[in-house]
């Protein structure tokens, strides 16, 4: 699995130049998949997220410009899983790959730098997940709540049920 263009921002590496990044995801649980979208598509920085059936992978156009980031959702039988991440990586062409697995000893395949690919188990917080997106897209960090405004008690995360 080759990343390419790792030396320019994410969102420079997006066709047209566009300061909105275009992300994938392809897991098997829908839920969660939905879950991932619904995060990433209140994210600023994130122009537009795609959802990508496992079995859709291979009939996907492949003149569609290459997302910046690939969140890939490891299914529970690893072969088939490293197998379908290769072929996301030869049809999708993303410049970055957020890998979440059930298996929390999950690691990156040999050879993937951490600034362009990381792994995180799917029980991750949400903030978690968006720490991860925004440092592998180079976003800047979340704004401040405005004065005035609560932004809730330190730690709490609504969970993934809420968001689907």
């Amino acid at each position: 699995m080759n990343w390419t263009n790792r030396g320019a921002a994410a969102w420079e590496q997006v066709v047209g130049r566009s300061r909105e990044a275009h992300a994938v995801v392809i897991d098997d649980m829908p839920v969660y998949r939905h879950g991932v979208m619904h995060l990433l598509g209140k994210m600023p920085g994130i122009g537009r997220v795609e959802l990508v059936e496992p079995d859709a992978l291979a009939a996907r156009k492949a003149s569609l410009p290459a997302p910046a980031l690939l969140v890939f959702g490891m299914p529970p039988d690893l072969a088939d899983g490293w197998h379908l991440l290769r072929l996301a990586s030869l049809v999708l062409k993303p410049r970055r790959l957020l890998l979440v697995s059930d298996n929390m000893w999950q690691r990156l395949p040999p050879g993937l730098d951490g600034r362009f690919a990381r792994s995180l188990s799917r029980s991750a917080s949400l903030a978690a997940i968006e720490r991860d997106v925004r440092a592998l897209l180079d976003l800047p960090p979340p704004a401040e709540a405005p004065p005035g405004q609560h932004a809730g008690p330190a730690g709490f995360h609504r969970p993934f049920h809420v968001l689907a």
